[in-house]
């Protein structure tokens, strides 16, 4: 099993949102967050907006191939309408990928 960063980047969206899209798009989101820690996938995340265009997020996930993480970031972005980048975590003690 390997850890992986996804960096999910909203971008900004003319015009405002309906609250009828918010809620379901957050009831989705919230699913499939439950999904992650229920299967142990999630091990950490961070949110905020630091000064980018749109809200951005991160997940670190712990899947058993670089093809999982994308999997799970093509279903981020279906969900969430995020821009969704992967990568590999270092583990800095001994340089390698994936601790």
């Amino acid at each position: 099993m390997s850890d992986f960063l996804l960096l999910g980047i909203r971008p900004v969206a003319p015009g405002e949102l309906s609250p009828a899209g918010v809620a379901r798009d957050l009831v989705a989101l919230a699913a499939w967050q439950r999904c992650l820690r229920r299967w142990g996938l999630l091990r950490s995340f961070a949110v905020g907006h630091q000064g980018r265009p749109g809200p951005g997020a991160c997940l670190v996930v712990r899947v058993s191939s670089p093809a999982a993480a994308w999997r799970l970031a093509a279903g981020w972005e279906r969900l969430a309408g995020y821009d969704v980048t992967v990568l590999p975590l270092v583990d800095a003690a001994d340089g390698r990928y994936g601790r």
